[in-house]
């Protein structure tokens, strides 16, 4: 693939992530997607909330172009395994769910393997409905970050925000501690 042409924008995102693959084209055409849809720019607080369904290559592409971000807490994870994304408009009281369905673009070689190079020019040319299918949602935003006070864990001593630490045996812990007490 010739990266001497790609965008500008699949450039600042390959620049973030480190290098261009086929998971980060998913994550640089669903934003293209998802901001078409919603007519976005990209974040300057939390007014846009991204919630993506899976850890994979394709969420740096949400972080280095529309700035969702886990620091700025408009960057959620679901871990579900699933090439999806929800973006939310906080402002303009919307929302969009872009799941990717484009895995029949994945050419096999002779021995069975994906031909990489050919599906990443598939994922940089295709229309973008053959890629994902797209659903305005109903807006349903997490609540905005929180600053609050850490309390110490008493079993580890370490400070933990008090409305991440569950009670055990009548004890604030962290979730860590929590999860080694109660096995």
């Amino acid at each position: 693939m010739d990266q001497a042409n790609l965008p500008e924008d699949l450039k600042r995102a390959q620049d973030f992530h480190g290098h261009l693959c086929p998971g980060l084209l998913i994550g640089w055409r669903a934003v293209r997607t998802a901001a078409q849809a919603l007519e976005l720019k990209p974040s300057q607080d939390e007014e846009l909330v991204a919630l993506v369904e899976n850890d994979s290559c394709s969420v740096d592409a949400f972080q280095a172009l529309l700035s969702t971000t886990f620091g700025k807490g408009n960057l959620k994870w679901l871990d579900h395994g699933k090439q999806v994304f929800t973006l939310i408009d906080r402002k303009a009281q919307r929302a969009v769910r872009i799941s990717f369905i484009g895995d029949s673009k994945k050419h096999r070689k002779a021995d069975g393997s994906i031909d990489r190079e050919a599906f990443m020019t598939e994922l940089l040319n295709a229309p973008p409905e053959e890629l994902f299918e797209v659903r305005q949602v109903e807006p349903q935003p997490p609540r905005e970050a929180q600053i609050e006070p850490s309390i110490n864990c008493p079993r580890c001593g370490e400070p933990t925000q008090k409305s991440k630490m569950l009670e055990v045996e009548g004890k604030l812990l962290c979730r860590p501690c929590a999860a080694e007490v109660t096995r």
